[in-house]
């Protein structure tokens, strides 16, 4: 059986506003990692290692219900998280002892327990001075609509 567009969108309306997850009045946390791991559905918080740079530590997603909305260009649902004042940016703040490359960053609920959702920076980058910055943007979550049988 195919679920309508209406069922996942409610599913994901849902899910933005679940106050037990990614709707939470405590802030989930988007962190930084420093490993090639890989990207899927099947991945695991400890597919990821997190950046120790000075300046790397987590930043915390805006609270309470994320917006969502439909693409109908290529039909996919996204929610956008709540950016932290001064957006997803993190900045080296002491030269590292040692280069450290950032090949993307994933998101976990508040106590750093549960993985949510992981994406990679189009280009790995390298921090190795101070003042070098790594910033993200807007942080969407795609949902594709496809059979679910």
């Amino acid at each position: 059986m195919q679920p309508t567009r209406a069922i996942w969108r409610k599913g994901l309306d849902l899910l933005a506003a679940d106050t037990t997850s990614l709707g939470a009045s405590t802030a989930c946390k988007v962190h930084l990692f420093n490993n090639a791991a890989s990207i899927g559905l099947d991945m695991v918080l400890t597919d990821f290692t997190e950046c120790t740079f000075t300046g790397s530590a987590a930043l915390s997603v805006g609270t309470g219900t994320q917006p969502t909305s439909y693409d109908a260009s290529d039909g996919v649902l996204t929610m956008d998280l709540l950016s932290p004042v001064g957006g997803f940016n993190w900045t080296c703040t002491a030269t590292p002892s040692a280069p450290e490359t950032v090949y993307g960053y994933y998101v976990t609920d508040s106590t750093n327990a549960i993985l949510y959702a992981a994406g990679r920076l189009p280009v790995p980058l390298t921090i190795n001075a101070s003042g070098q910055s790594v910033l993200v943007g807007d942080i969407t979550i795609k949902y594709k609509t496809d059979a679910m049988y």
